[in-house]
């Protein structure tokens, strides 16, 4: 195997950015498909903690080759923002590369977002407002400005009129304004395209050489599965595919290249904003999960609602995303713990049910059926020591409900993450790039 994907099962914040930290170790090529900088993966290095959203998390790994692939829509002042974070941890950068053909974000796109949520009143999707809904839609509407463009005067000065002129009709109409001239516009893009010159190249033909030169290569995604665009919880979803496939049309690459997809599972569910969460724990257990997990968001510091494990969505997730074993990530929050509950299909209307319905008045009305497995003694402050011990030295009610949650979804778990910290991770496979 030579290629090596991991997605996020549920509603994105799995731990992912971890995970691909502590795989990136082997790999050679460290591949971001899809996603923007609504998305934050946070890392911890022994005292230092790292709050990414554009770059790839492998960046952290010295002498790897780091690609943002086309299917990223980039806000370039946040790119450049965590390119100075990272060189002034001593780091450097000399292995990023940027796709050609990736998307930009501008300051119009986070206006549309900020009055597209407006409009929606009650009923908004709780965006992060950082513009990538809007970027998407021009990307689809053909009115995008991509990365090669701010490499190439005489092309932005073709584009940049008609579109500005558009934006600022667009924005009039829904009560916003833009006091940026086509010669400010052409100034900053050509600004971004100076500073970021020496990373930009076709990033597929770089994965393709690399891939055939036998070289390793890890692909990690953002968010998760069920804020798919078209699988998730539609409209409450982001506005990328996040599935495995997404990788071929966000990185440019065959399907037949994905060798093998992790899904990182946390060991219960949470979601940011907005949408259906069927286990969702209202009050005080719900409250001292978001607590003891740190549930907050890298990117907006909003609190993550929190629920119990729903292996519903699980199976939602292998069947859409591709997956083929698992990353079971926080599994010391649920440390102490009497009592922990896994939600194993639905009931609706009377009827039992194993899939995730598309409906949301049909996910309103389901009732989670779950199973009560017992918990396990609290080890804070010993993680790792346990991960050096080795998986057999977790508790056994622990390793108990992973083998619940593999016999339930038919897949292995791989991974077994039991803290922040890479030396707090148990890798059960080892040989990943065989």
């Amino acid at each position: 195997m030579k290629t090596l994907a991991i997605i996020g099962a549920q509603w994105g914040d799995e731990g992912k950015g971890k995970i691909t930290d502590c795989l990136a170790q082997e790999a050679d090529i460290i591949v971001r498909f899809q996603g923007g900088n609504n998305a934050g993966h946070t890392i911890q290095i022994g005292d230092d903690i790292f709050k990414l959203h554009l770059l790839p998390s492998g960046i952290l790994r010295q002498g790897k080759t780091a690609v943002i692939g086309n299917g990223v829509v980039i806000d370039p002042e946040g790119l450049m923002d965590e390119i100075r974070l990272v060189k002034e941890s001593g780091r450097n950068l000399d292995g990023l590369r940027i796709s050609d053909r990736a998307h930009i974000v501008l300051n119009y796109h986070r206006k549309l977002d900020g009055a597209e949520e407006r409009y929606r009143g009650d009923k908004s999707v709780g965006t992060t407002k950082r513009g990538i809904g809007p970027c998407y839609q021009d990307k689809i509407a053909r009115y995008g400005f991509r990365v090669c463009d701010l490499l190439e005067e005489d092309t932005l000065r073709e584009k940049v009129p008609p579109i500005l002129a558009m934006k600022k009709d667009h924005l009039g109409l829904v009560g916003e304004s833009c006091q940026c001239t086509d010669e400010m516009l052409i100034d900053r893009l050509l600004g971004w395209g100076e500073a970021l010159r020496e990373y930009i190249c076709d990033v597929s033909v770089l994965i393709n050489d690399e891939i055939a030169a036998g070289k390793k290569v890890l692909f990690e995604g953002a968010q998760g599965v069920m804020l798919d665009i078209d699988h998730g919880t539609y409209p409450f979803v982001t506005s990328s595919n996040t599935v495995g496939g997404a990788i071929c049309t966000g990185a440019g690459i065959g399907p037949k290249l994905i060798d093998e997809i992790i899904g990182c599972l946390k060991a219960y569910t949470t979601r940011v904003g907005e949408g259906p969460m069927p286990t969702e724990l209202h009050g005080e257990l719900g409250n001292y999960i978001m607590k003891k997990g740190g549930e907050f968001g890298t990117t907006t510091g909003r609190g993550r609602r929190c629920g119990w494990l729903d292996l519903v969505v699980a199976k939602h997730a292998v069947r859409i995303g591709g997956i083929n074993s698992w990353a079971i990530t926080k599994l010391d929050v649920l440390n102490g713990m009497e009592t922990i509950r896994v939600c194993t299909h639905y009931e609706l209307n009377g009827e039992r049910i194993d899939y995730f319905p598309a409906s949301l008045k049909k996910l309103e009305q389901v009732e989670p059926v779950y199973v009560d497995l017992p918990g396990w003694e609290t080890w804070d402050g010993r993680s790792e020591e346990l991960a050096a011990q080795g998986y057999d030295a977790l508790p056994r009610e622990l390793r108990d409900y992973v083998k619940f949650i593999e016999k339930e979804t038919g897949l292995p778990a791989d991974i077994i993450s039991i803290g922040k910290r890479r030396t707090e991770t148990i890798d059960r496979r080892k040989k990943w790039w065989a």
